[in-house]
């Protein structure tokens, strides 16, 4: 090959060498070098009392910090990601550390130590991966510790944060709403959990949302205030007048009829969304107030002219019309049950069912006798 078209070979070949980054996908646009920062490695002369090495990294901590986790030992694996925490606090998995180490010290429930490590986060690594979801886990440990209040900040800063997918707005939307139910501010809660049906309804014609445990959630604590509103009646008067006695007694009554229908309605809204867990909360709070209504009625005080023949008289007709709430409480507290054995459903609801089925049964088997 002649000199000058074996130079032009070898400037050709020497253009192709030098651009080879471009076919990987990172171009020669420049020919400054690039820096990639590696992790600091520990070495010690003698072994590390926790991990055993003489020589390791961010990485393995991490690494071995996660195989305890999985294993349950909760105790160790917090140890680990504190030592990572520690020992390289310019890794670029300090903010992962201590989300891990909060995990583990929720699962030994040590609360207040699992909301350092996630203030720690939404503090100092506003930007990180783990920032968001230690929102979420901070309200949740803040919720564990009833410092509802908290709750309610933390929820609500979180839905202040930018590129919140629908899902994460509907988690905090009904956050933020517990937090107000919890603190009896019962009208704002309300609002809330309303905000989270229209947001879903808005949101689900244009996407499949898998919000089912939210949206039933939302429906039983909207039953839950009504049926608060509903507990919060007593009936009966003080007045001695007959007349002014049952007028009070109709009034009560209504509100609190009204209150129950409302309460039922969206517990058995939160029934028919198809959460199991939810559904036997709610079967179980419609028998309830059934239960409840029965059992005021009867201790209704009667005003105190009224004599002990007319007393016996009113309680007994008292006892026949009450009973239609015995029978609906055990058709409600049935068909709850009937839906959690069908799906295998256990819990605290269901126990309590049963328990509550089993009393509506003895008045009912009393009265019959009676």
């Amino acid at each position: 090959m002649p000199p000058e078209a074996l130079k032009s070979v070898m400037s050709v070949l020497f253009r192709i060498l030098t651009c080879l980054p471009l076919l990987i996908g990172i171009g020669c646009a420049t020919s400054a070098p690039q820096h990639f920062k590696m992790e600091p490695i520990r070495i010690q002369l003698t072994p590390d009392p926790l991990t055993g090495l003489t020589s390791f990294d961010a990485g393995d901590l991490l690494e071995r910090g996660n195989a305890l986790f999985d294993a349950e030992d909760y105790k160790r694996s917090r140890l680990f990601y504190e030592q990572l925490i520690n020992k390289f606090p310019e890794s670029s998995l300090v903010a992962t550390a201590h989300y891990n180490a909060a995990l583990s010290l929720e699962r030994i429930e040590d609360f207040d130590l699992a909301l350092g490590h996630y203030k720690i986060i939404i503090e100092s690594f506003p930007k990180s991966t783990s920032a968001k979801d230690a929102y979420y886990r901070a309200g949740v440990v803040l919720s564990k510790l009833e410092r509802w209040n908290d709750v309610e900040k933390t929820f609500w800063a979180l839905r202040q944060r930018e590129k919140l997918t629908p899902m994460d707005e509907i988690e905090a939307r009904v956050g933020l709403a517990i937090a107000l139910f919890m603190q009896k501010e019962y009208a704002t809660a309300e609002r809330e959990f309303m905000s989270v049906l229209r947001f879903y309804d808005d949101h689900e014609q244009k996407q499949y949302l898998p919000a089912k445990y939210w949206i039933a959630q939302s429906r039983f604590y909207l039953g839950e205030i009504a049926a608060r509103l509903f507990e919060s009646i007593e009936l009966g008067s003080e007045k001695i007048d007959e007349d002014i006695w049952k007028d009070e007694l109709a009034g009560q009554l209504e509100e609190k009829c009204q209150l129950l229908l409302r309460a039922q309605n969206n517990f058995i809204r939160a029934i028919r969304e198809g959460h199991t867990g939810w559904a036997t909360a709610a079967g179980f709070r419609i028998g309830s107030l059934y239960e409840e209504l029965y059992d005021q009625m009867l201790d209704v005080p009667m005003p105190p002219k009224v004599s002990g023949e007319v007393r016996d008289v009113y309680l007994a007709e008292l006892q026949k019309r009450v009973s239609v709430l015995v029978r609906k409480a055990i058709t409600v507290y049935e068909r709850s049950l009937n839906m959690a054995h069908r799906v295998g459903e256990s819990n605290e609801w269901v126990e309590r069912t049963e328990k509550a089925l089993n009393r509506m049964k003895d008045l009912a088997l009393k009265a019959a006798k009676s």
